[in-house]
């Protein structure tokens, strides 16, 4: 999953001279990938808990699987944008089913395994720019990716051959886990919404931005790299650290090293040196927001599967607004756009973060006094 989402960003110059279209025009297929992908997520939630989260899994990998044929092979936009669509829709109802039964699975103690979950999505990642760049330098085509992704989608589903889906865990009340009240699911949707549209924004377009720095061969590809591995490490670090440490801290403080990193960039003013290491800085910044605000919100509240999708389709919504709107601004003003653009989003999601905590204090404070009442 990680390297078929992660496909597009280090091949836009390939498409861009295969279809013979502009980078924006490219990046509309970010777009595809995005809006596809919230309604792929709404239907796994439905899916998961009709039928199961391994069969919903079986069907989602072999979905990307499928549309990463269709973008390697694609001769015209058409095909490029059929590809686009069922990786968008697979990785969605597979990215909700996945954190629903983890979810399930450790009600109340979820961190340390939603980021091991997540980090393998960074591992895989981190290797999509690497295969992207040496099938093109090797065939000066992609159906190499095609053949990895298909090796792995056979084993992925030979392992879930011989599994157990999770359900969801039937229980009282509980005093200190109540279900979550939908004004939070707006509030924590929308810290999704802009960290995903950060993330993505960033991941999609650094390839571009190095290429149009002035970084030439195959470190464009590298500097990709980078950001995932530093992703990946970030994720597998914040493991043992959130037994340690409760998930608002490691948040707060990955929110506040993203802007960090995007500000070596952006003073850096195109300097070598300040790309890579603004990369890597906000790759290692962007790892564990994602599972660990998931199990901020799984500490106090509980998770059904129908609001863990919503979740991830808004998510999905910032992966379609940002890195469309940065694809239209390289093509006007330059790619020097992108880390000014990714940094106000990551600052207003910053902001966001204690804005989300406080209500899920609030909400989980007042349902624990209600009960007290009620006894």
């Amino acid at each position: 999953m990680g390297i078929a989402l992660s496909l597009l960003g280090p091949s836009v110059s390939y498409l861009e001279d295969q279809l013979g279209v502009s980078a924006g025009v490219v990046g509309i297929l970010f777009a595809v990938i995005a809006a596809s992908n919230f309604f792929g997520a709404l239907i796994g939630g439905r899916w998961v808990t009709q039928w199961g989260g391994h069969v919903v899994l079986r069907i989602g990998v072999v979905a990307f699987s499928v549309g990463v044929l269709f973008i390697a092979l694609a001769s015209t936009y058409v095909y490029a944008a059929i590809g686009a669509a069922l990786i968008g829709s697979a990785t969605g109802m597979t990215d909700a089913s996945m954190n629903i039964m983890v979810v399930w699975a450790r009600a109340g103690k979820s961190g340390p395994a939603l980021n091991a979950m997540h980090l393998l999505f960074g591992v895989g990642a981190l290797f999509a720019p690497l295969i992207v760049d040496q099938a093109i330098s090797f065939t000066d085509h992609l159906w190499p990716v095609s053949i990895v992704v298909g090796f792995f989608a056979l084993i992925s589903i030979a392992i879930l051959g011989r599994r157990d889906s999770p359900f969801e865990p039937e229980h009282a009340t509980d005093i200190h886990r109540p279900e979550l009240p939908t004004k939070v699911v707006a509030q924590v949707a929308v810290f999704f919404l802009l960290y995903v549209g950060g993330e993505v924004g960033f991941a999609g377009w650094i390839h571009t931005y190095a290429e149009d720095q002035g970084l030439g061969g195959s470190n464009p590809a590298f500097v990709t790299a980078v950001f995932w591995a530093s992703f990946a490490l970030a994720r597998l670090v914040a493991i043992p650290l959130s037994k340690i440490f409760k998930p608002l801290t490691i948040v707060g403080w990955a929110c506040g090293f993203s802007l960090v990193g995007l500000s070596i960039m952006i003073v850096g003013d195109s300097n070598a040196f300040s790309i890579w290491l603004g990369a890597g800085v906000f790759g290692f910044a962007s790892g564990p927001q994602y599972p660990t605000m998931i199990a901020m919100v799984d500490e106090k509240l509980s998770l059904s599967a129908q609001t863990t999708a919503w979740i991830v389709g808004a998510a999905a919504i910032g992966g379609l607004i940002v890195p469309v709107s940065i694809g239209s601004l390289i093509d006007t003003v330059g790619s020097t756009s992108m880390p000014v653009v990714v940094l106000g989003v990551c600052a207003v999601g910053f902001v966001w973060v204690f804005v989300v905590q406080r209500s899920i204090s609030r909400a989980s404070g007042l349902h624990r006094t209600s009960v007290l009442r009620q006894a």
